[in-house]
């Protein structure tokens, strides 16, 4: 594959007003979201985002980038959208929205992806 083809490998979705994390039911890297209720948004309040990645394989070579891409608003269809299972899919807000993402200190982001080595999935017995 040449280095400038970009290829998705999962994606992860969550409507900010069910951001609402069920602890009992949340493990590293798979939180557990009740969709029970809508909590509103406050506009400037910071809030923490937790989304589920979907569980995917691919093999990272040396050389190779993970891009990680945020977004809003989302199309309804488009080529990606056959990837994810289907309890992936709402609709849209269908306005305008602006998100603030902060990265700092007191803001710390990260991203949670289970990686094994060929070796390691071999003396596991996973492939």
């Amino acid at each position: 594959m040449p280095l400038d083809v970009a290829q998705l490998v999962t994606t992860a979705y969550l409507k900010a007003p069910h951001r609402e994390l069920d602890e009992e039911r949340t493990t590293e890297g798979d939180p557990y979201h009740p969709h029970t209720r809508a909590v509103p948004v406050e506009p400037g309040r910071i809030e923490e985002y937790v989304l589920r990645v979907y569980p995917f394989a691919a093999t990272f070579l040396p050389g190779h980038k993970l891009v990680v891409e945020l977004s809003n608003d989302e199309p309804l269809a488009d080529e990606h959208n056959a990837l994810p299972p289907p309890d992936a899919f709402h609709l849209p807000v269908g306005r305008p929205v602006t998100h603030k993402i902060y990265r700092d200190a007191a803001h710390p982001s990260r991203l949670v992806l289970p990686f094994t080595t060929a070796e390691g999935a071999t003396a596991t017995g996973r492939h």
